[in-house]
């Protein structure tokens, strides 16, 4: 089976909704935010720590779009902006489209709160969630309410201690996705014109397997590729990272 284009994006990203979690129940409050509430608030002071990733996205050889995050620290609490956004053409009109942003509010390796909001081609997804009482309560449209493990985990590419999770979070549908992630052998990238030493691991679920690469002394999340619809290849290049892939520098994630 292949992986749709928008599928993919969603399976790294977060982002902003208008809802947050009643007090005395499992359903979720239109009236509140959860970017209001202390759960998702700004960091005070201002974080200690702020990274950012912007991979450019390839269908086959044809650019389609971009994918940035950025990755705010202080202590144990982070908190991830992601936003996507692709465009397939043919000829000179726009044959798909794809937009999802979304945020997440991490407490060490787990979900505190997630809020999302993607336009997949016309149709339209909304999630958002939050750690309580032992639970991650989410609330996704159209799926409606549902729980998870009180330690959940999206699609988090960016902080390699996923590599050890068994059950993911889907940001765009709130489908909790069984995956196997195995390490493969070391490969050579080249990245502007310099060869990167760089480890690789498969991420295999029922929709197909990702191929992701993470820098051998740096840690970091260098690139990614998956199958997609029509047999052709979905890849993410980068064109900015918070550390110089070149260097012997290690990406902090303590």
């Amino acid at each position: 089976m292949r992986l749709t284009v928008g599928w993919m994006a969603c399976c790294v990203m977060a982002a902003t909704s208008n809802a947050a979690f009643a007090s005395d129940s499992d359903s979720l409050d239109a009236n509140e935010s959860l970017l209001k509430s202390t759960a998702m608030g700004n960091f005070e002071p201002e974080p200690t720590v702020q990274q950012e990733w912007e991979f450019r996205v390839l269908l086959g050889d044809r650019e389609i779009g971009t994918h940035e995050f950025r990755v705010s620290r202080q202590g144990d609490i982070e908190q991830v902006e992601i936003d996507a956004r692709f465009d397939v053409k043919f000829l000179f009109f726009n044959a798909y489209s794809y937009s999802h942003q979304n945020l997440e509010r991490w407490d060490g390796d787990c979900l505190e709160a997630i809020e999302s909001v993607t336009d997949d081609n016309g149709t339209s997804f909304e999630l958002r969630g939050m750690a309580r009482d032992g639970r991650f309560i989410f609330d996704s449209n159209p799926q409606g309410p549902s729980t998870g493990p009180a330690c959940t985990r999206s699609f988090a590419y960016w902080n390699p201690d996923f590599l050890e999770s068994e059950k993911l979070l889907n940001a765009q549908t709130g489908e909790i996705v069984d995956v196997e992630i195995t390490r493969k052998a070391d490969e050579i990238l080249t990245i502007d014109n310099q060869p990167v030493a760089a480890e690789r691991y498969s991420l295999a679920m029922e929709d197909g397997i990702i191929s992701l690469w993470y820098g051998k002394e740096s840690g970091q999340w260098l690139a990614l590729e998956a199958p997609a619809r029509g047999d052709r290849i979905l890849r993410y290049e980068p064109v900015r990272l918070p550390v110089d892939p070149t260097a012997d520098e290690q990406l902090a994630f303590e």
